[in-house]
């Protein structure tokens, strides 16, 4: 099965709009293919959850646990420093120990 890692944006993007981002997930949902996450992107989603949109805990708490049952949880043990964007980092550690084949 082919797996994929979706971007703290994209998670994000299809929360709120029914565009790309939200086919990505959908298809992944549908299982087109596998969404494998960790728990530092799922973090990163809750944080900019409460701060960047200010959504309340209860529904943050409820997205998570969405996204939790819809994805393969990964704990990633690759510690990487090579992007500019350290928060980037993440993502391609997830995708190395969750052996995905891409990053949506």
């Amino acid at each position: 099965m082919i797996r994929a890692v979706p971007d703290t944006n994209i998670i994000i993007s299809a929360v709120f709009w029914k565009g790309k981002p939200y086919q990505v997930i959908l298809k992944g949902v549908k299982g087109d293919y596998e969404l494998v996450t960790s728990p530092e992107i799922i973090g990163e989603v809750a944080e900019r959850l409460r701060n960047k949109f200010n959504f309340p805990e209860d529904k943050i708490q409820e997205h998570l646990n969405i996204l939790m049952a819809l994805t393969h949880v990964v704990r990633p043990s690759t510690k990487l420093d090579i992007v500019r964007d350290r928060n980037d980092n993440k993502i391609i550690e997830c995708a190395i120990d969750g052996e995905a084949n891409f990053i949506a």
